[in-house]
């Protein structure tokens, strides 16, 4: 955390909807269009003469001074339609995740302005989809509308702006009532009074007064440097389950039905629940077919503990201790985890266990680390993790190496786990070599596709100047060329200087699938040899016809040789004019 820098300080506010801007019609309230003009006409939302002076767009509002040779601008973008935060989903908060990415450059920091109904579910599904944030993003509403005399929508508002302006909190937060909350620890606890969130089990990360005062040690520290991830695959089919006393077994074997992948549940006191005998026998029958099950507790304060005999019976079920997490913490890191690909069931279960977000506090004692026993690899990883916090600078050192190591055995597990921990799996090992490197020379196709949609250079050379994508032309892997290719890979001007001679090499040993892999990245295959000749030269001197009949093939199609750098496809839910459109699904 630290204190933003600079003149000028630009953000997004992303406008979902949610009571701070409706406006009543027919005696109720509903979404109202038009913040922005709303804010415009408000002293403390915008400075129209310094805006005037710097010629700003009419679209960029700019908050009165805060502090000396500091503006804070901001542009509201008004999603298309607006929401009831109740209506709200996981669809809707991708999309609000992948608009934060679409502008992750443009702007230093976000605002998301959100209904109050579902705002702690936003905070906490946000928090997971946003790998690698480096960036301050700030949920914020109201429980009266800020058309209203007395309302609660300009504090908040003009809180989050300020901080979400003034300060670096690389987090997802929720700003209400003048404290700032992590966004993942937070749940609504009443519906009238205007401190209508509280963060039961962790203090706020920063508190507004007549002073700020931040608490730095709570606000998570940024792990390398790599680039924002969205996590846009969250699994739908999870659910939430609470007991009470006397529920019926039969009923709970209803609710654990297919297709649902995994439950919240929400348990007595310290983790407790019902010992009869029909009811652990549901939960253990859906645990033994892969239903992932959270055990929460429903007091608003304390974690699930193994202190009574009614929580151990539970355990014995299969349930997995949600420790102190808040029910929709627990919910979002479920759609989370069980959305991430090739992930073991145990390698599920044991992200679902660890502190991924600050969404959960673990015992001091608990030395939870991921077994990963299936690999020497994977004990490698579970044995650096258990490096002491003295000694990060040591692990930090060995990360490098290690995801090397596993992403060239294709270990997806260790890999996932490392990331998870904020390593930056786009460092280099001493060779110069990244991850994906290793992926490409080992032909790990899954391993390829994991690293390339966290954004690793597909480019990168190491220090003998060699590419992922030569690696995998050595190796004759043509499913991780062509996903290498799509990825807008290409061989580089030295890496084909002497291409033509390896090609003749090729041809005089037939070796078709070494022609048919340098065809495929992009390679000329009538560049000469040494000695000017062709490999089709060198083919038809050796009378060898399959491999003429080859390169004559090849040469004549276009295949995957007139394979470039793709475009991506326009992201969803962007609307005429830029407007952030919600509720609408690709094309």
């Amino acid at each position: 955390m630290a204190r933003a820098a600079g003149p000028e300080r630009r953000l997004l506010a992303i406008y979902t909807g949610g009571t701070i801007g409706m406006r009543s019609e027919r005696g109720v309230l509903v979404p109202g269009k038009g913040l922005a003009a709303v804010l415009r006409t408000l002293p403390m939302f915008h400075d129209e003469g310094h805006a005037q002076a710097c010629g700003l767009p009419e679209d960029t509002l700019v908050l009165p001074p805060a502090c000396p040779e500091q503006r804070v601008m901001y542009t509201v973008l008004e999603c298309q339609p607006l929401f009831d935060s109740s209506d709200m989903t996981i669809t809707e908060w991708v999309q609000i995740a992948q608009t934060i990415e679409r502008h992750y450059g443009q702007y230093h920091g976000f605002v998301v302005i959100h209904g109050t109904d579902t705002m702690a579910f936003a905070a906490s599904v946000l928090s997971f989809m946003l790998e690698n944030l480096q960036k301050t993003v700030i949920l914020t509403g109201a429980q009266v509308p800020i058309h209203a005399l007395w309302n609660d929508g300009r504090e908040n508002l003009l809180g989050a702006l300020l901080l979400a302006g003034q300060y670096v909190i690389p987090e997802v937060c929720l700003f209400f009532q003048n404290q700032l909350f992590r966004g993942n620890r937070v749940t609504k606890v009443d519906t009238r009074r205007f401190a209508a969130f509280c963060s039961p089990n962790l203090p706020p990360l920063a508190t507004v007064g007549a002073d700020v005062t931040i608490n730095r040690e709570l606000v998570r520290k940024v792990r390398g440097q790599g680039r924002l991830v969205v996590h846009g695959g969250m699994e739908r089919d999870v659910g939430l389950l609470r007991l009470y006393p006397g529920i019926p077994a039969t009923l709970v074997r209803v609710f654990l039905q297919p297709p649902l992948k995994g439950v919240v549940l929400e348990t007595f006191g310290s983790g407790n629940g019902p010992t009869k005998p029909d009811l652990l026998q549901e939960l253990r029958e859906a645990a033994e077919r892969g239903l992932v099950i959270v055990n929460c507790t429903h007091c608003l304060q304390g974690a699930v503990t193994s202190d009574y005999g009614a929580g151990t019976a539970l355990a014995g079920a299969g349930t997995i201790s949600g420790s102190d997490m808040t029910s929709e913490a627990a919910l979002a890191k479920l759609s989370y985890v069980l959305g991430l690909p090739g992930l073991s069931l145990d390698g599920r279960k044991e992200l679902l266990a660890r502190d991924l977000r600050g969404e959960m506090t673990l015992p001091a004692t608990d030395e939870l680390r991921p077994s990963l026993r299936d690999s020497t690899l994977g004990r490698g990883v579970a044995q650096l993790l258990s490096l002491s916090q003295e000694a990060e600078d040591v692990r930090d050192a060995l990360v490098p190496s290690l995801a090397c190591a596993a992403a060239h055995a294709g270990d997806l597990e260790a890999l996932q786990v490392l990331a998870e921990l904020g390593s930056d799996l786009s460092l280099e090992d001493f060779g110069g070599q990244t991850p994906l490197h290793s992926a490409a020379r080992g032909g790990q196709a899954g391993v390829v596709t994991m690293l390339l949609q966290r954004g690793l250079d597909v480019n990168a050379r190491d220090r003998d100047g060699l590419s992922p994508l030569l690696l995998a032309v050595r190796g004759r892997h043509q499913g991780v060329i062509g996903l290498l290719r799509a990825a807008g890979a290409c061989l580089s001007p030295q890496e084909l200087e002497d291409s033509g001679t390896e090609l003749c090499r090729l041809a005089s040993r037939a070796d078709c699938e070494g022609l048919r892999a340098w065809w495929q990245a992009g390679a000329d295959l009538r560049q000469p040899g040494y000695d000017g000749r062709s490999a089709l030269h060198v083919a038809e001197a050796a009378g060898n016809l399959e491999v003429v009949a080859l390169l004559q093939s090849l040469q004549g199609g276009v295949g995957d040789q007139a394979l470039g750098p793709v475009s991506p496809p326009p992201p969803c839910g962007v609307g005429p004019g830029g407007d952030c459109v919600l509720g609408t699904e690709p094309v």
